[in-house]
């Protein structure tokens, strides 16, 4: 199973600010600087919500896609990885 990059970036805009955008909120309200542990399961806790959340919404729901995505998504928003390559201009 191969996950798609356009789908990632949707699920990564969902809430409009995006889920970094509310990944970052949350982390403000709870003020959670340095505290690298609670950090990562507050983005893999939004993450992976965000991914049921548009995986529902499209009718493609299955826990394959769940995990898949999930992760993909919970690498992008936590800046592990990216998943997408930037254009190169030469």
């Amino acid at each position: 199973m191969q996950g798609n990059p356009e789908i990632v970036l949707a699920i990564l805009a969902i809430f409009g600010i995006g889920v970094i955008g509310v990944v970052e909120f949350i982390k403000r309200i709870l003020k959670t600087e340095g505290q690298t542990v609670v950090n990562f399961v507050i983005t893999g806790v939004v993450s992976f919500a965000a991914t049921a959340i548009y995986l529902v919404q499209s009718s493609t729901f299955s826990i394959g896609l769940l995990i898949l995505y999930g992760f993909l998504v919970f690498g992008e928003a936590s800046g592990l990885y990216h998943v997408y390559a930037k254009n190169k201009t030469d």
